[in-house]
């Protein structure tokens, strides 16, 4: 009897091997845990409005590491993947422009994490429940499961990839053209946390004036305004300053606001006298 203690001993100490789905499923979860950084500019800040919304895909990826069951394995799935499901309409914003860094790039890494989250977690719920075989954590890559997987990443780094050049390109590219001669009056203007600031800007009267706005926020602004029935716009870049040049013949108050978040209260007025 006493020599069936140490045999039940090991077996109690034998883990469960690391299949293919549950290491694709622990990596999602890291890879949505990276989106999020990206998108809040590498800022932990996020994490406070995002941190309730990670509780599930926290848990049931523990659950999944402590003891790979059918269940687990969906519910690790889903829990990945939701979060860009629920806010789907911001992601396709955010991969409207490739000219926003880190929006583009942070929407991306999180597609990457649903769009391995979700299948991993079927298939895993599917051949476990049906007590198929799984395979193991390397030979999985060789499947075709593991190629699919392999696929997502390579069209993922060529996405981003392709926004940091645009992003670079447009970084270079003076706003509206060269000019060779200096402005002379220059307005400085801070748009940070959806606000401009100041949002009452003096511009004097028939006077070449440079008006600089350091962009602090991690997504894409614009500082646009419209005169004599025409609009004009301009691109304020994450984390980047944009200067352009303005000059008003006649004395007037002209509101400006950013498109994307005129309605979150992002206006300002230009008082020309």
């Amino acid at each position: 009897m006493e020599s069936d203690k140490p045999a039940a001993k090991e077996a109690k100490k034998t883990r469960t091997p690391w299949t293919f789905n549950r290491l694709l499923l622990v990596l999602a979860f890291v890879d949505l845990v990276i989106a999020l950084v990206v998108l809040g500019g590498f800022s932990l800040s996020i994490f406070v409005f995002t941190g309730p919304f990670l509780i599930p895909a926290v848990v049931c990826t523990a659950l999944l590491i402590w003891r790979p069951n059918q269940w687990f394995y969906l519910a690790a799935g889903i829990a990945a993947g939701y979060l860009f499901i629920l806010f789907l309409p911001f992601v396709i914003t955010g991969l409207a422009n490739p000219a926003n860094a880190y929006d583009f790039a942070g929407n991306t890494l999180g597609l990457v994490s649903l769009f391995w989250a979700l299948p991993a977690g079927v298939i895993g719920f599917w051949r476990t429940r049906k007590k198929l075989p799984l395979p193991d954590a390397r030979s999985g890559w060789r499947t075709p499961q593991g190629i699919y997987a392999l696929a997502v990443v390579f069209v993922a780094v060529g996405a981003i990839l392709t926004s940091a050049i645009s992003y670079s390109h447009a970084l270079g590219t003076p706003a509206g053209g060269g000019f060779d001669f200096e402005p002379s009056r220059t307005v400085n203007v801070t748009a940070q946390n959806f606000l401009f600031a100041p949002s009452t800007l003096s511009i004097p009267v028939r006077t070449i004036t440079a008006i600089v706005v350091t962009n602090k926020d991690s997504t894409l602004h614009t500082f646009t305004y419209d005169l004599n029935g025409k609009r004009y716009s301009h691109d304020l870049l994450p984390l980047a300053t944009t200067k352009f040049l303005v000059f008003f013949d006649t004395a007037a108050s002209i509101r400006f606001w950013c498109i994307p978040h005129e309605s979150s209260g992002m206006t300002g007025t230009m008082n020309v006298a």
